[in-house]
């Protein structure tokens, strides 16, 4: 008698084993083959063109204009990061003292005139639909060649009345952020208007600092019809709105559900939103679009360091940006040290090739750029 193999007695009286292995062998390769990177379609590359026209035209490589569409999708991704996230100021300079960022130093200005703000407002309010019918951003803009494009807003308008004067009668077009409920608001905005000017509301937004906000504040424990009704408010309290913008805010606008409560409210005013962008953490430029609200995201902060030296090191470095990307946007404040260097340089733009738009034409050009806001 025979001896038989134990090996093939084994297999055969458990084959499973084997079976999964073979399939295995089999199927591995096949799927691979299959699936591989290689095998799907690629995407085709569009060129976004800028033109005035319905019919797209051409845009020459290299220009400014051209940057500009080249440059949208990832301008935001240039802004610095965070360390720790909650940091108040995105690119404050490294030698910056956190005591002198735009969080704090507005907080204390509030502090300081908080005695003087009136305990009513009600004489200076503006009729809903009167006033603040301003009409929506620009739909078109036509870059012109060879120039390199900046925004730039003033925040913190209304406390001061003769630094804010000082401010509105800047040259070119500069864009001013009113506090609502301000001894001298209404006034700056009217006299801003009168200049030419865009004016937005400088909305208060609760911080991680839990700095004061003074009046007209929006945080996390307000109910919605609360919430609203303090901004619909506030909007009510200054003339000639094109748009908002966040004062402070490390706290809120990095919260979904708030955001999309000021997006509602801007979007039956058809007022834009610009993202201060306090806090690495923002959500409030992905639920502006998310809204089909205009909108774009502050890319420099010139006065974080009060002081002529460090002003102009940011000032050029949002030049720098522009010429870079094709646009850039700051923000500064009506300080002393920034008046005098504004004062000084904004004549100086147009011999640099460098244009001065209001925040509306500068998100027309972004849009056309991408097709999107």
């Amino acid at each position: 008698m025979s001896q038989r193999d134990p090996l093939l007695e084994a297999i055969a009286r458990y084959p499973a084993p084997l079976i999964m292995t073979v399939v295995g062998l089999v199927g591995m390769p096949l799927t691979l083959w299959l699936f591989a990177p290689e095998r799907a379609p690629a995407r085709p590359e569009t060129p976004v063109v800028i033109s005035a026209s319905a019919t797209p035209t051409a845009t020459p490589t290299g220009t400014p204009v051209a940057a500009i569409a080249a440059a949208t999708q990832d301008i935001a991704l240039a802004l610095p990061e965070q360390s720790p996230a909650e940091a108040l100021i995105v690119d404050a300079p490294a030698s910056a003292d956190p005591a002198t960022s735009a969080e704090p130093a507005a907080a204390e200005l509030l502090e300081d005139a908080s005695a003087t703000v009136p305990a009513s407002t009600t004489e200076t309010l503006s009729a809903p639909g009167s006033a603040n019918s301003a009409p929506p951003p620009a739909q078109s803009f036509v870059p012109a060649p060879g120039t390199h494009y900046i925004a730039l807003i003033i925040d913190d308008i209304g406390y001061v009345d003769d630094l804010g004067a000082r401010a509105v009668a800047l040259p070119d077009d500069v864009t001013f952020a009113v506090l609502p409920h301000t001894p001298h608001g209404v006034t700056l905005a009217q006299a801003a208007h009168d200049n030419g000017k865009e004016v937005m509301l400088h909305a208060p937004m609760s911080n991680l600092g839990a700095m004061p906000l003074g009046p007209g504040g929006l945080t996390p424990q307000l109910t919605r019809e609360e919430f609203v009704q303090t901004l619909t408010t506030a909007l009510d309290a200054v003339p000639h709105l094109q748009g908002l913008n966040n004062h402070m805010g490390s706290e809120l606008t990095a919260q979904e559900e708030p955001m999309r409560w000021v997006m509602e409210t801007l979007q039956g005013r058809d007022l834009y939103f610009v993202d201060s962008y306090t806090t690495a953490s923002s959500v409030a430029g992905r639920i502006a679009r998310e809204q089909n609200i205009p909108t774009l995201t502050r890319n420099v902060f010139l006065d974080n360091v009060q002081t002529a030296e460090d002003i102009d090191r940011e000032f050029q470095r949002l030049l720098a940006l522009a010429r870079e990307k094709g646009f850039a946007t700051g923000i500064g404040h009506p300080y002393a040290a920034t008046l005098d260097y504004l004062e000084k340089t904004l004549p100086t733009l147009a011999a640099l090739n460098i244009e001065l738009i209001p925040v509306s034409q500068m998100i027309a050009l972004q849009q056309q750029a991408t097709g999107a806001w």
